[in-house]
C-alpha cells in the first residue's frame, strides 16, 4: 500500500485516478482478474432465483430482516411470493458491478484491498448463519453499497438505528463478529455508491460495544426460533402518510416480496394500492383521500 494511503481518502484518489488530465498506468493483470469476476456476476444473474429457502441455514443478509414474517413467508411459504422482475434483477446486477468497479478503482488508486468474497459463518444451535464480506480496505472491514442519489443523501452523515430501514448494521455487525480474517480490522464501515451521479464516500459504522454484541446475537437467536415457528409470526403496522389520514407501508415493507399477500386485506378487502410519487412507490394499506390527481395509480405492479 503507498505511503498515506487510508480510507478516509479514498474518494478522492479514485477520482484522482480517473483525473483525464493525469497519466495513470493500469494494473492490467489486476483488471484481468476483475474482469472475470464481472463475468460470474453475468452468469449468475441469469440463474432461477426462486427456489425454496432451506431449513438449517440463513444468509448474513437475513439478518437484516427486521420482520420475521418475511423470513417465515421464505422458508415455509416462498409461493406467495411476487416473482423477481427482470428489471429488478437488472437492477441487482449492475449493482454488483458497480461494487466491483470501486473495489477496482481503489486498488488503482494504492490502497490495499483484502479478502474479497472472504466467507464467514456462525453456528446457532442446527442453524448456520453463513455470508461473504466485500472487502477489507486499508484494514477497515467495508460493506460496499450502491444506492440512490436519493438513498444517497440519506446517508449523508453515515447510518445508524434511525435511518437503517434495511438492517445495513446487523450484517455488517455479523461479519465484524464472527469473521476471522487472520487479521483485527480497525474500523468498519460503508463504501456508498451514488449508481446515478458517480458520488461515492466512506462512511465509518462500528458495532464493537458489549450492548451492540449481546443485540446481534440476540436478533441471530430470535430469528432461526420464529422461522422455525408453525404459527405465522406478526406483521409490521402501516404508517401515517401525511396528514389525509391515510396509512401506508413502511419503507423495508415495501421492498418485501409478500408484501401483497401479508396485507391481502386492507383497502376494506383491496388490497395494497400503489402510486407513483417522485421519490419511488407508495404502498397504501388505508386510503381515506385519494391522492392528487397527478399522482398515477400502479395497478399491475407485481404481477409476472
Amino acid at each position: 500500500m503507498s505511503d498515506q494511503k487510508s480510507i478516509t481518502t479514498l474518494t478522492a484518489d479514485i477520482y484522482d485516478v480517473l483525473d483525464a488530465s493525469k497519466d495513470h498506468t493500469p494494473n492490467s493483470d489486476k483488471a484481468a482478474e476483475y474482469a472475470m469476476r464481472i463475468g460470474g456476476e453475468f452468469a449468475t444473474s441469469t440463474l432461477k432465483r426462486d427456489k425454496p429457502r432451506e431449513h438449517g441455514k440463513l444468509w448474513a443478509s437475513d439478518l437484516g430482516k427486521k420482520c420475521r414474517r418475511q423470513q417465515w413467508y421464505q422458508f415455509n411459504e416462498p409461493h406467495h411470493g411476487e416473482k423477481l422482475t427482470g428489471n429488478t434483477k437488472f437492477k441487482f446486477l449492475y449493482g454488483n458491478i458497480l461494487e466491483e468497479a470501486v473495489l477496482y478503482m481503489a486498488e488503482e488508486a494504492g490502497h490495499e484491498v483484502s479478502h474479497q468474497q472472504f466467507t464467514v459463518e456462525h453456528k446457532v444451535d442446527d442453524w448456520t448463519i453463513r455470508g461473504r464480506i466485500d472487502a477489507i480496505i486499508d484494514d477497515v472491514l467495508v460493506d460496499v453499497k450502491s444506492t440512490s442519489s436519493f438513498g444517497f443523501k440519506r446517508y449523508k452523515t453515515g447510518i445508524d438505528a434511525s435511518n437503517d430501514s434495511f438492517g445495513y448494521l446487523e450484517q455488517l455487525g455479523f461479519y465484524s463478529a464472527f469473521g476471522d480474517y487472520g487479521v483485527t480490522p480497525t474500523d468498519q464501515g460503508f463504501v456508498w455508491i451514488d449508481k446515478q451521479n458517480g458520488h461515492i464516500k466512506y462512511t465509518s459504522a462500528a458495532v464493537k460495544s458489549a450492548a451492540q454484541l449481546d443485540a446481534l446475537a440476540r436478533d441471530i437467536s430470535d430469528a432461526v426460533e420464529q422461522v422455525a415457528e408453525s404459527a405465522v409470526p406478526k406483521a409490521f403496522t402501516a404508517a401515517p402518510y401525511g396528514k389525509s389520514g391515510n396509512e401506508a407501508l413502511p419503507i423495508s415493507c415495501s421492498y418485501c416480496a409478500f408484501k401483497r399477500h401479508c396485507w391481502r386485506d386492507s383497502n376494506s378487502g383491496k388490497g395494497l394500492r400503489t402510486f407513483a410519487y417522485n421519490q419511488g412507490p407508495v404502498h397504501f394499506t388505508t386510503i381515506k383521500r385519494e391522492p392528487n390527481s397527478t399522482v398515477p395509480e400502479i395497478t399491475n405492479e407485481g404481477k409476472s
